[in-house]
């Protein structure tokens, strides 16, 4: 059942794409979305599509597959935060070429879910607030560890991108996607300290929370490096730096290492 939503709602990310594909081609759809276009079209097809998305990734969460105490409920978990913050982010970020990254790395999580077979794991721990504190600062941490790769990768991309390009000139500027990462990256690591904090309370010493807190050193870490003052403004190390953290983190969360139980008792 799982794998049956799960595809549902990849067609639907196609389909959304096709549709945006085709206004950009014909004109109709700016790569900008000016605050005239979003006052004026509070609500639209996209919108649509992502209100359909998010309800078929509530229903996915519904299935066994989706329990939060195993790898592919908090893949699930974080789908949904991310959808989220894709249905209200053209409101704020005002850039449709970040939301498509975005979508880019929510068809990855899926496909993960999709391909990947889901670990059972024969530990148990009761539902108490030391499992929820490492479940829900480890789930939101993923959610901002996410929505930093993806400024981070639109960031890498017009970085290369050739000048008299379409796709440099649908990216944000890169200071406007390396301030967006930083935001989120900053917000990543108090969610990440509370995940941590719980995965070591819960597992002791054990290769999760070492490599959780790996990820999340690494997230501080561009933080430092983003703060330093450099010639151009730029800091390219720390977006390498966002994107091994994002890795590790992804790497944990499809490998199976974060089940706890096939259910929370």
């Amino acid at each position: 059942m799982h794998r049956m939503l799960s595809l549902l709602v990849l067609f639907l990310f196609l389909v959304e794409e096709i549709f945006h594909q085709r206004l950009g081609k014909s004109g109709r759809l700016s790569t900008v979305s000016t605050d005239h276009y979003v006052l004026k079209n509070n609500f639209d097809r996209y919108d649509l599509l992502r209100l359909l998305e998010l309800l078929f990734l509530g229903l996915l969460l519904s299935t066994s597959e989706g329990n939060p105490a195993t790898g592919h409920g908090q893949l699930g978990m974080m789908l949904t935060g991310l959808q989220i913050s894709r249905l209200f982010g053209r409101r704020i970020l005002s850039r449709w070429s970040v939301l498509g990254v975005l979508q880019a790395l929510q068809m990855i999580l899926l496909l993960s879910i999709i391909l990947v077979p889901m670990k059972i794991s024969t530990d148990v721990y009761p539902l108490s607030p030391i499992p929820l504190l490492s479940l829900i600062g480890g789930v939101m941490y993923g959610i901002l560890v996410t929505m930093v790769a993806a400024f981070s990768i639109s960031y890498e991309i017009k970085l290369f991108a050739r000048e008299s390009g379409k796709l440099y000139e649908a990216l944000p500027p890169l200071a406007d996607s390396e301030g967006w990462a930083f935001k989120f990256s900053k917000l990543s690591v108090y969610a990440g300290m509370a995940g941590t904090t719980g995965l070591f309370l819960l597992t002791g010493f054990s290769i999760l929370p070492v490599l959780f807190s790996t990820s999340l050193l690494l997230q501080f870490a561009g933080v430092l490096f983003c703060r330093k003052k450099t010639f151009n403004g730029h800091h390219p190390v720390a977006h390498i730096l966002w994107g091994v953290s994002f890795l590790l983190l992804y790497f944990l969360a499809v490998s199976g290492i974060t089940t706890v139980s096939p259910a929370l008792p």
